[in-house]
């Protein structure tokens, strides 16, 4: 059983090297031989590496794409010339892609479907909890948000936002100052946050919360923040999202309220998916995976020890992949991928 995954992000960059490195750890979980090609934030070259692995004179059996700024669709339609059987990982196609490529097993019978985190609740959790920080805090009303974004074309990036605004609209008491967008990267996210503060210090704005869209992001906003001999996590409520080593390290110590995510280990979860259809299909089974969804999770000053002592290490082969494996009697629906149940399947 042969897979290839286009990571659409660069190697070195920590959160897709996580995707990589959980999803290796279940494909050695199911005996899956995995490739994983880089596009290095290109979203050109990662359609051009997607078509050229459709091409070659022994594809592989399956192929993982991510929509990574909606570039995704060019790769399943060479895929499908050569009935690559494709699923979707962490971002879809947006509806208007849809209309274009159909559902799984429908206009394209290669697709096999998508696994997604959603996130929009967990952009709305992280705004959720930096309201009440505000509020704990006593910060002066109305709270000055900043609200950071990764990009604005990304499935991925749009769910998160639409979260975070969904609240800000709910009640009035927090104002939104700028919401801008950092290329998911740390030194963007810290030049627009000291062009933020610069403004706001000008008219006489104390800034409350800054909703950051990944940890990366929220470490840029750190750093402006000090140069404005401002505090994260007394000054300014700020959180991420990545579940990142460096995030955690700053949940322990006040400065980040949460880090959201899990979803790094929407990879892994891919590898049960191909594994459990792959064995389908050996009986003469063929029914598509469908669109699945997991819940993401913030790891606060509530859990983040219990999480340490478990993975903080990052030693995913500790997880006992094949234990999230369900069998064809089973729905799509039932796939458990829990926290807990990641906790519980740990066997060293």
């Amino acid at each position: 059983m042969n897979v290839t995954f286009i990571n659409p992000g660069k190697q070195g960059e920590r959160f897709w090297d996580m995707v990589t490195e959980t999803m290796q750890a279940a494909a050695h979980d199911f005996n899956i031989n995995l490739e994983v090609i880089y596009a290095e934030r290109n979203r050109v070259h990662m359609a051009t590496l997607g078509i050229k692995a459709t091409q070659r004179e022994i594809p592989p059996d399956y192929l993982i794409l991510v929509n990574e700024e909606q570039a995704a669709e060019k790769i399943l339609l060479a895929a499908a010339e050569k009935n690559i059987k494709t699923l979707m990982l962490l971002s879809d196609f947006l509806p208007k892609q849809r209309n274009r490529v159909g559902f799984p097993g429908g206009k394209y019978p290669n697709l096999l479907g998508a696994i997604t985190p959603d996130y929009f609740t967990a952009g709305k959790r992280m705004m959720t909890a930096l309201l009440h920080c505000a509020k704990q805090k006593q910060h002066q009303k109305p709270y000055h948000v900043l609200a950071i974004g990764g990009d604005q074309l990304t499935p991925a990036s749009i769910g998160r936002n639409e979260g975070a605004l969904s609240v800000i609209k709910q009640h009035n008491e927090l104002k939104l100052d700028r919401f801008l967008y950092a290329n998911w990267n740390q030194k963007d996210a810290e030049r627009l946050t000291l062009k933020y503060l610069h403004w706001a210090q000008q008219n006489q704005i104390t800034p409350s919360v800054i909703w950051a869209a990944n940890d990366p992001i929220a470490f840029g906003a750190k750093a402006a923040l000090e140069a404005h001999n401002l505090k994260a996590g007394e000054d300014v409520c700020l959180v991420g999202l990545n579940w990142s080593s460096e995030g955690l390290k700053l949940v322990k110590n006040g400065e980040m309220l949460l880090t959201d995510g899990g979803h790094f280990l929407g990879g892994a979860w891919a590898m049960v998916l191909l594994h459990d259809y792959h064995q389908q299909q050996l009986k003469g089974v063929y029914t598509p995976i469908g669109d699945i969804r997991f819940q993401m999770q913030g790891i606060d000053k509530t859990n983040i020890d219990l999480y340490l002592s478990h993975l903080g290490n990052e030693q995913w082969n500790k997880i006992d992949f094949t234990q999230f494996s369900i069998s064809n009697e089973d729905k799509s629906s039932n796939y458990d991928f829990s926290l807990e149940k990641v906790f519980s399947s740990i066997t060293q």
